[in-house]
């Protein structure tokens, strides 16, 4: 594999660039966070097919239950903050710790807790259940997170908050002024992105590299803000689609992120 910033020649293992610096964990992990989002897209579609289960008229976390419009969004942005939350804790309380460890392992674990996450909290019909899978997603994400932090800098990681909080708060506007055509770009946005992570794949299997390709991506995890966000103004108001509808939103935000974490790297000083 070659460096995406420079072209150098990089070994196995090397989270920075031996020419230039820039740090290539952000890349790494954006490419398996990008896999994970196009692995929930089937996921969910599959899990749509199944039969859902009657709705309980009081509230219960072991069964599905109906909510109004605007508790549907309480609890899809309470999901959301809490994820984030314990995202910031984790950087805050473990980042030194995670910096230490393995960041080959720390991938591993990442991309196997997330995806049986994504599946429990795609298929599952009760709010528990994927409230559990939610934070399958996100907490092994937030050792991979203080890892990117410490690699690259308080200067990048301020300028990448600033830029996804904007354009996610840009995108959610839109959304909510023109829901019908975000609606339709499900299809289109799916397409892009396996195209995106398949690009991703043969580079990495000949030992390319193509530094456009973040650009791309966060271009389309932009859409896919508009997008899940109409979605979820669409389904049926209960628990369990509010959380569903979290977990999707949620790792727009941070694929977004990662891309523009991964563009915006530079020398470590």
């Amino acid at each position: 594999m070659n460096c995406p910033y420079c072209g150098s020649p990089l070994r196995a293992g090397d989270r920075f660039c031996p020419n230039c610096g820039a740090s290539l964990a952000a890349q790494q992990a954006a490419e398996l966070s990008s896999a994970l989002r196009a692995a929930q897209e089937f996921s969910g579609a599959a899990a749509i097919s199944s039969g859902a289960e009657a709705l309980d008229e009081t509230p219960s976390l072991t069964r599905d239950f109906a909510v109004t419009r605007e508790r549907f969004n309480l609890i899809l942005g309470g999901t959301l903050l809490w994820g984030f939350v314990m995202n910031i804790l984790f950087c805050i309380f473990f980042g030194r710790a995670a910096a230490q460890l393995p960041y080959e392992a720390i991938l591993i674990a990442y991309i196997v807790l997330a995806f049986i996450g994504i599946l429990i909290n795609t298929r599952s019909t009760k709010p528990i259940w994927s409230f559990v899978g939610y934070n399958l997603v996100v907490l092994p994400l937030g050792l991979v997170l203080s890892v990117l932090i410490e690699d690259a800098g308080a200067d990048a990681v301020r300028e990448t908050f600033q830029i996804t909080a904007a354009v996610t708060a840009g995108m959610l506007l839109l959304s909510n002024w023109k829901p019908e055509a975000f609606s339709r770009m499900g299809p289109c946005l799916l397409g892009a992105l396996l195209l995106t992570v398949a690009a991703e794949l043969v580079l990495f299997l000949f030992n390319r590299s193509f530094a456009p390709i973040n650009i791309i991506a966060a271009l389309i995890f932009c859409l896919y803000i508009g997008f899940d966000w109409a979605r979820a103004q669409q389904r049926p108001c209960t628990a369990d689609n509010a959380i569903d509808s979290a977990c999707a939103l949620y790792l727009d935000i941070i694929n977004l992120a990662l891309r523009i974490l991964a563009s915006r790297s530079r020398r470590r000083d």
